[in-house]
């Protein structure tokens, strides 16, 4: 499956993940701390493992992300930018199941072509 075959929700997931390292870009140029270029690394490798086509490690990435920032709303409370955080809890709250569905996609149609 070329780029331009991929599906809308392959789209969708893919502006997630950009949704998300640029969330964490700005985090870090704020707030200048580890935890925002963690977040940056982990998204921006994610990018680059959907471009192999391995959309389950968006799903582990999302599930990550999500219960790293839930915890640290948990424990350190909101922020000075609770829309960053809100940010950081939606949108891999989103792509979880996005990135499941285009997986599960792909690999119907992976089982198609090779019967």
């Amino acid at each position: 499956m070329s780029r331009a075959e991929m599906p809308p929700l392959a789209w969708v997931a893919l502006g997630l993940l950009a949704a998300l390292a640029a969330t964490n870009a700005l985090f870090l140029a704020l707030l200048q701390t580890g935890g925002p270029f963690i977040g940056l690394v982990l998204y921006a490798v994610l990018l680059y493992r959907w471009q192999q086509r391995d959309y389950r490690a968006a799903v582990i990435g999302g599930l990550a992300g999500l219960a790293v920032h839930i915890v640290e709303v948990a424990t350190v409370g909101w922020s000075d930018y609770p829309t960053l955080v809100t940010l950081n809890l939606i949108l891999p709250a989103a792509l979880v199941p996005m990135a499941w569905l285009v997986d599960r996609q792909a690999r119907q149609a992976d089982d198609e072509q090779t019967r």
